[in-house]
């Protein structure tokens, strides 16, 4: 027994939540930052000064997945997107029901103006993000867009948006560009990331042609930093492309949406001559042909 006006020593619990404290603030963010959001949100129960604690620690990594079909459950999550601090880490927001997928926007818009590293956004069928122009151009790293519609971004002359030029992944399938000519909407994202841009996957892209509008008689990707390169443009009206010289290209897996008249194969092999793996098929024929080091390996049916 302790002698009279001693106090009790703190539980063990207590004392490791001071321990932490004490900690230097940027040390501690790091540890924060490093669990998972649902981990660190559960930190607010340990004492009053940690109940809003885990809203200051930027660089926290967002995982939204299969949230359910309670609406209320999803506005729980654009209250949690709303008080963390910025810049994010990664945001992954999939497994949205149909109930709430209208909201998509408003929630692209909470996570833009937090400049997150990496944004990925999965819906159940298209929806438009007028908010992901909003997202900083020096920051995001990382764009994976599935069953999403992007309209035009605002024009550059007025101040507007100069394109994504930081980006080292873009991941684009089921999408569709809304605006006017979208293909050199399309073709212009992947220019202003050329420098930094090592992975690309444009998988059923979709331009909406309006009726008097001519279907796009080529564009171009060129990104000569390109390392790893998926094309799988099977929707009508995806257009002509062409690739520009991708040198620095290790993997290729190509499906070809068009005829073999209309293709001027010896420019597409020349641009991807260096590809130490290629894979290339046509719908049309539904077969896919694998080479490695430009030497025949294998051929299967494509799936």
């Amino acid at each position: 027994m302790l002698p009279r006006g001693e106090s009790q020593p703190p539980p063990p619990a207590e004392r490791a939540v001071d321990l932490l404290r004490d900690l230097p603030t940027h040390l501690l963010d790091r540890i924060l930052a490093g669990l998972p959001a649902r981990d660190v949100v559960r930190t607010s129960v340990l004492s009053r000064p940690w109940r809003r604690r885990w809203e200051s620690v930027p660089g926290l990594d967002i995982e939204l997945h299969d949230v359910g079909d309670d609406t209320r459950a999803w506005d729980s999550a654009a209250r949690f997107l709303r008080l963390c601090a910025g810049p994010l880490g990664r945001v992954g927001i999939r497994g949205v029901p149909l109930s709430v997928f209208h909201l998509a926007d408003h929630w692209v818009r909470l996570v833009a103006g937090k400049s997150p590293r990496s944004l990925s956004l999965a819906l159940p069928q298209a929806f438009v993000l007028r908010s992901l122009f909003r997202c900083d151009p020096a920051a995001l790293a990382e764009l994976e867009l599935r069953r999403c519609a992007i309209p035009p971004p605002p024009p550059v002359a007025s101040g507007g948006f100069a394109g994504f030029q930081r980006l080292t992944k873009l991941d684009l399938q089921d999408v569709v560009f809304t605006g006017a000519h979208a293909w050199l909407q399309l073709e212009a994202m992947i220019s202003a990331a050329a420098p930094t841009l090592v992975e690309l996957r444009l998988q059923r892209i979709a331009f909406a042609v309006c009726r008097d509008e001519l279907v796009p008689g080529g564009w171009v990707i060129q990104a000569p930093n390109l390392r790893r390169l998926v094309l799988c443009l099977s929707i009508a009206r995806a257009g002509l492309w062409e690739l520009g010289p991708l040198p620095n290209l290790e993997l290729a897996r190509i499906f070809l949406n068009d005829s073999a008249e209309e293709r001027d194969y010896i420019k597409m092999f020349t641009a991807i001559s260096n590809v130490r793996e290629l894979h290339i098929g046509n719908f049309r024929i539904n077969t896919q042909v694998l080479l490695r080091a430009a030497h025949l390996f294998c051929i299967h049916t494509c799936y």
